[in-house]
């Protein structure tokens, strides 16, 4: 029986990634370590204080509308906005928001974006985020470009894997595991602990978003691959080409 890709990925985004392999003729499975949990923020009461919008993830889009009052854009919508990734974009752009401009490879990516269509010294760009960040927009962007932040989600962790993944695990069908964030890659090393499959690692090879993240996963697994640019659509075409390369491995 064929492997599987397995992407931990938080709904619908894992889903999205079991999907596109399958249209590439790659087995995978969802398998989400975090589900995310929104907040009911105070939010400003005048957008037109603001030079625009960061989202970083479409889990910031979805937070921000459950914190405004009718559940839909407003005043906000006149601002310009930047997002991390198309996916981020498109959510933004179909809740009503401006047209965003898109950056990729995380938050990290937008600076050069930002700082190329903001007027340093002028209003604060307003960054709905998470509680629990892996990137400081504030501190990358100080102290010309002002960022206000506010929390709208959280990214609780799931109880355990699911039941088709940890069935894959105990019988060794899983090839491969992509991991975008080290925080993703600590917390999967955690489950196969927690659920007696450390001994799966020399059979699962590692591909990392990042040297940080793939640092982060640790050792013994049967390989690392790092991408060079940290995107999804890059760890998916490495996880497809390990697929239909997988008899030629070591």
């Amino acid at each position: 029986m064929a492997p599987f890709i397995l992407s931990v990925r938080p709904l619908p985004d894992s889903q999205s990634d079991v999907d596109i392999l399958a249209r590439r003729g790659t087995p995978a499975l969802a398998a989400p370590l975090l589900t995310p949990h929104y907040i009911a923020a105070a939010l400003p009461e005048a957008p037109a204080s603001h030079a625009g919008l960061i989202f970083t993830s479409r889990h910031a889009v979805s937070g921000f509308l459950a914190s405004l009052e009718d559940h839909r854009p407003g005043d906000w919508a006149k601002l310009p906005v930047f997002a991390v990734g198309r996916s981020t974009a498109r959510i933004a752009y179909e809740a009503g928001f401006s047209a965003p401009m898109v950056g990729h490879g995380g938050g990290r990516g937008l600076i050069p974006l930002i700082r190329q269509h903001s007027a340093a010294g002028g209003p604060p760009l307003l960054w709905p985020a998470a509680r629990d960040r892996g990137f400081d927009m504030v501190a990358a962007l100080a102290p010309d470009i002002a960022v206000n932040d506010v929390t709208t989600y959280a990214m609780e962790r799931t109880p355990r894997l699911t039941d088709a993944a940890l069935d894959a695990l105990a019988y060794g069908r899983i090839l491969a595991v992509t991991l975008m964030s080290a925080r993703s890659a600590a917390m999967f090393c955690d489950q196969l602990a927690e659920n007696g499959m450390d001994h799966c690692r020399p059979e699962i090879i590692v591909i990392a978003g990042s040297a940080t993240i793939a640092t982060a996963a640790g050792t013994g697994w049967r390989d690392i691959y790092v991408a060079k640019r940290p995107t999804r659509a890059r760890l998916l075409a490495i996880a497809s080409l390990l697929y239909h390369r997988r008899e030629t491995l070591g």
